[in-house]
């Protein structure tokens, strides 16, 4: 996996390219800690623009990041899912509690 991000008007926005699978959790929440420690940060948007795949440990990943940013009152979403990713949300049923946008434009003005 890899992860590049950005900082705008104090919500960050994470593009990650690979899988969000097993064998990069760890390594996910490494990169993702300063993040979500960072008191600035006011929202945190994942852009799945470059994810082919996503597991179980990558929902619970998900799901974990989601708790993180409501416990500390800031915004969480997802942007650029493609309809295989958009699939495994929508039969997880976590489409129906976090919020996702089609574009990472559309999910920077929604938390700004």
């Amino acid at each position: 996996m890899v992860f590049n991000h950005k900082i705008e008007k104090n919500v960050c926005v994470v593009s990650v390219e690979g899988n969000i699978a097993l064998d990069g959790v760890n390594e996910a929440k490494a990169y993702l800690k300063t993040h979500l420690e960072n008191p600035d940060i006011k929202g945190l948007i994942i852009n799945f623009d470059q994810v082919n795949f996503i597991d179980s440990s990558g929902i619970g990943l998900i799901v974990s990041i989601f708790k993180t940013m409501q416990q500390k009152k800031g915004g969480f979403a997802l942007s650029n899912l493609s309809k295989k990713n958009e699939e495994i949300f929508s039969i997880t049923r976590l489409n129906k509690i976090l919020d996702i946008y089609e574009t990472e434009a559309e999910a920077v003005k929604a938390m700004g």
